[in-house]
Formats: C-alpha cells, sequence, structure tokens
C-alpha cells in the first residue's frame, strides 16, 4: 500500500485499533499477574518492586531503539515485539503451571518484556498516521487513546478478578496467546512504503540526526519536558493520595474508587475527543488543557470531603485526556515521519522519567509537609509550566489543523 486511505474505517485501521487496545489489556493484565506470582511466592512485597523497576528500566534506551525503527521497515518490529511479549508471558506461564518459578527467571522475563515495550513504543507512535486520511487524524488519535485507556482499566479491575479465579498461570497464558493473536493479523495491517536512512548513514550518524532534529524546534525539543510535567503531576496523587484517603475517611476503598474515576475521565474524555475530532484545535488546546490539570491539582489541597475528591478525580482525567491528545497530534503534525521513532523515543523516555524522579523529590517531605501545601505547589509550578508552554506555542509557527470531511 503506497496510498493514504481515503476513509477512516478501514481493514487496517479497525485491525490496528482493536490489537492495540489488546496490547494495553494485556500489558496491564500482566503486570497484575507478574506481581501476584512473585507475591505467592514468596510473600515478599520488596521484591514484587524490584520486578517492576526491572520492567520499567528498559526504557533508558528507548533513544536507541527509536533510532533502530527509523532504519527498518515498520512492519517487522511490530510483529517481531508481539511475538516476543507472547512468548515471554506464555513461557512465565507453563513453568508457573508445573510449580514454582526460579525468582531470577521472572526477573529476566519482566527486564526482556520491558526491552520489548521500549523497542515497540516508538514503533507504534507512526503508525496510525499513516493508515487514516489527514482531516481525519484526531479521530482516529481520540478512538486509539480512548480504547487503549478503557482497557487499561479493564485490566487493572478484571485482571485482579481473573487472578484470584484462575491463578496467575492461566492469566500469563491467555495473555501470551492474545500477544501472538495480534503478531498474526498484523500483516493484514497494509501500511504505506517509507523512506529510510539516507544511503551509508550509520546507526549512531542516524541517532545524533534525531538529537539535531528535536533541537530544531522549540515545540519539539518542548514536547519531552511537556510530557515530563504531565506525569510529574500524578506523582503527588500516587505517593499522598493514600493517607489523604484515609484522612477523610475512605480508606482503601476510596483510594480505588478516585483513581477507577480518574481512569474513567481519562477514557471518556479521550472518546469525546474522537466524536468532535477536526471541530476541536487540539494543539492549540494544550496549554489550557494544562493549566486545568494544575488548577485541578490545587483543588485537590482545598478539598475537604471525598465527594469533592470524586469529582475532581474525573476532571483530571478529562483534562488528561484532552493534554494526552494535544501531545499526539503535536507531534504527529509537527515531526517528520522519518523521525518519528527518534523523536517519538525521546518523548516516551522523557515522559516516563517524571513521575518516579518527582516521587523521589518529594520523598524526604513527604512526612514533614502536609498534603494541602504539596498539592498546592504542585498545582501551581504546573500552572506556571502551563504560560511557558503557551509561549512556545505562540511562538512557533501556526499550525494546519485537519479540514473536516464532508
Amino acid at each position: 500500500m503506497t496510498a493514504t486511505p481515503d476513509r477512516l474505517w478501514t481493514r487496517s485501521f479497525v485491525l490496528w485499533w482493536l490489537g492495540s487496545a489488546q496490547s494495553a489489556l494485556g500489558t496491564a493484565l500482566a503486570g497484575i499477574a507478574t506481581s501476584f506470582l512473585i507475591l505467592h511466592q514468596t510473600g515478599s512485597a520488596g521484591r514484587m518492586g524490584v520486578n517492576l523497576a526491572l520492567a520499567m528500566l528498559p526504557a533508558l534506551l528507548s533513544p536507541l531503539f527509536g533510532t533502530l525503527v527509523d532504519r527498518w521497515p515498520l512492519r517487522r518490529p511490530l510483529v517481531l515485539g508481539n511475538l516476543m511479549r507472547g512468548a515471554l508471558q506464555l513461557g512465565i506461564g507453563l513453568m508457573a503451571l508445573r510449580g514454582p518459578v526460579p525468582l531470577e527467571l521472572i526477573y529476566v522475563a519482566s527486564f526482556l518484556t520491558g526491552l520489548v515495550g521500549a523497542f515497540y513504543g516508538p514503533a507504534s507512535m507512526g503508525v496510525t498516521p499513516r493508515l487514516v486520511p489527514a482531516a481525519q487524524l484526531q479521530r482516529a488519535t481520540g478512538l486509539m487513546q480512548g480504547a487503549a485507556q478503557t482497557m487499561q482499566l479493564v485490566g487493572t479491575v478484571g485482571g485482579g478478578v481473573l487472578v484470584g479465579t484462575l491463578g496467575s498461570a492461566p492469566a500469563l497464558l491467555i495473555d501470551g496467546a492474545s500477544f501472538l493473536l495480534f503478531a498474526a493479523l498484523l500483516p493484514l495491517v497494509a501500511l504505506p512504503a517509507r523512506s529510510g536512512p539516507p544511503a551509508g548513514e550509520r546507526f549512531w550518524a542516524s541517532f545524533r540526526a534525531g538529537i539535531d532534529y528535536a533541537r530544531r524546534s522549540p515545540l519539539t525539543l518542548g514536547l519531552p519536558v511537556l510530557a515530563f510535567f504531565l506525569n510529574a503531576a500524578f506523582a503527588p496523587m500516587e505517593m499522598l493520595m493514600p493517607a489523604r484517603m484515609t484522612a477523610l475517611g475512605a480508606g482503601a476503598p476510596g483510594f480505588g474508587l478516585f483513581f477507577g474515576l480518574l481512569l474513567a475521565g481519562l477514557a471518556g474524555g479521550s472518546f469525546l475527543m474522537a466524536w468532535l475530532g477536526p471541530r476541536v484545535d487540539a494543539p492549540r488546546l494544550s496549554a489550557p488543557a494544562f493549566a486545568a490539570m494544575g488548577v485541578v491539582v490545587v483543588g485537590l489541597s482545598l478539598s475537604r470531603t471525598p465527594l469533592q475528591m470524586y469529582v475532581l478525580a474525573v476532571a483530571m482525567g478529562l483534562t488528561n485526556a484532552a493534554l494526552n491528545l494535544s501531545i499526539s497530534m503535536i507531534f504527529q503534525q509537527r515531526v517528520a515521519p522519518e523521525y518519528y521513532g527518534r523523536v517519538g523515543s525521546l518523548l516516551g523516555m522523557t515522559g516516563m522519567a517524571g513521575q518516579p524522579l518527582a516521587l523521589l523529590a518529594l520523598a524526604p517531605l513527604a512526612d514533614r509537609v502536609s498534603v494541602t501545601v504539596v498539592f498546592g505547589v504542585a498545582g501551581t509550578l504546573t500552572v506556571l509550566a502551563a504560560f511557558v508552554w503557551h509561549a512556545l506555542l505562540r511562538r512557533a509557527a501556526p499550525f494546519s489543523p485537519p479540514v473536516a470531511m464532508t
């Protein structure tokens, strides 16, 4: 396939949409199943934490993988990624059916799964713009994000039920089989041909070219910073929300409901943006959405009842959905397709670093400073960062938003 599709709902887009949603479901389910497998075998929460860290660590290498992605045909990393993830989940699942799995093998499998994810992420970022017409790109992006967030919610809630009912081993087998199914369906997704690196260009030259490309524009340079702040804004909630909900009398059930409502708002906001489509200028919406997120975090510092917290959780999900879509649209409109892997990997790596770095910064203060002060400062800094982002948008060349199809 070499021509851009003339409509949204093609076979290729439907397969990619459903397969990506399944991937989000599988990732959430695998994390729960593996964590409970370690917990049941060792009874150690610390070893669960080591496993989670090993799964996240390979994200630091994603810029290297992004360079490879831009040098290879697009289909290869997508198929290989699903095959490898499926094989890893099936392998651990089959071993768990036969008895305890050596902890070292679980650690290796989690690290390799994270390694595949660091490779698969940059490859997947450039698929949707190649499968839909430009006028439908914003709608398609909203559909992709909404489905992924819905499946993340289903995987988080339903995964616990599945693991509790069937056990970790059957859950891992089901998850592994779903990845293999997606790998089998990917050859049916018709991807347009793309140009590779210039003739004779070596790997490190391609890597440096990606860094230089990202530095040319304030927007491509600022996008990773925006993603960093977006993820860092969640750090106070991850660390302080259990104590906050306990102080308000809601406890662990209230904590779970808060994040469930946040994910529901996130998915609902993405589908709403998909429905609005080109009627909303998503790139220009990024600064107001960024500021609105800061206002919501400030609101968390002022809330005094669980009900107020639940309303703010939905509001945060909605603003986060708008901001995520804005980031995706800016990336897809401002980055040349031949640089999707390299710039996308920088975006993903920087964004992922936001939350753990913010958690490390907050850890010494968590027991000394009140929750109200932490949320207030975090929200205020987010609002100030939104003004900086707005200034970058004003300096950038005008966007050319997609024209609605008639």
